[in-house]
């Protein structure tokens, strides 16, 4: 289980125990409580410091740490199941919040967030544009810095264009991951 960054130390708690890697978010960019709390949990179940370097270290270090992350997610399934659901419900509520603010924008001037427009439209109309100019002029005929430069701006573009639509659209495949997580998690005994 031995790697190198920290996307791939995410990568690896979540090919362990799922539920504890989802606090992360995708590689690990979740930032706040609720990743702060899942640094603590996999501090715990490897018995190290709350950081990502020494948790990297851990996992390193130990051939039976994907078995310690497993057996702790499955002693404290809940606590994980409520800190997802809390991770979700900020996600909501960033996503609500955001859409509000356009409500609210037009409906105090009663005109649309022209920017906000022009913007989506350049983020999901940019990547078709480089890839019809890639199709007739194509890589092969760009010198190599100019090709990796074109490939880096595209591949920016790219990941915007999953916020934009996102944004406008709904939800995406992650979301409803954890959707389907919380519809199919136990109710809290009491």
């Amino acid at each position: 289980m031995a790697t190198s960054t920290w996307g791939n130390v995410v990568n690896s708690i979540a090919g362990a125990a799922p539920l504890l890697g989802s606090l992360f978010g995708p590689a690990g960019t979740a930032v706040g409580a609720v990743a702060s709390a899942g640094l603590k949990l996999v501090a715990t179940a490897l018995g190290c410091e709350p950081t990502q370097d020494a948790i990297t270290a851990a996992i390193a270090a130990d051939p039976n740490a994907a078995l310690k992350l497993k057996e702790f997610e499955m002693n404290h399934k809940l606590e994980l199941e409520k800190l997802a659901i809390q991770e979700f419900g900020m996600e909501v509520a960033d996503k609500d919040s955001a859409r509000k603010r356009q409500g609210e924008h037009e409906k105090t001037t009663g005109k649309s967030d022209l920017f906000l427009y022009m913007l989506a439209g350049w983020c999901i109309l940019a990547p078709i544009g480089i890839i019809l100019v890639l199709m007739f002029r194509g890589f092969p005929n760009m010198e190599t810095s100019v090709a990796l430069l074109v490939g880096g701006f595209l591949g920016i573009i790219v990941g915007e264009y999953r916020t934009v639509t996102g944004y406008f659209f709904g939800t995406n495949r992650n979301s409803q991951m954890k959707t389907d997580m919380i519809y199919n998690s136990k109710p809290i005994e009491k």
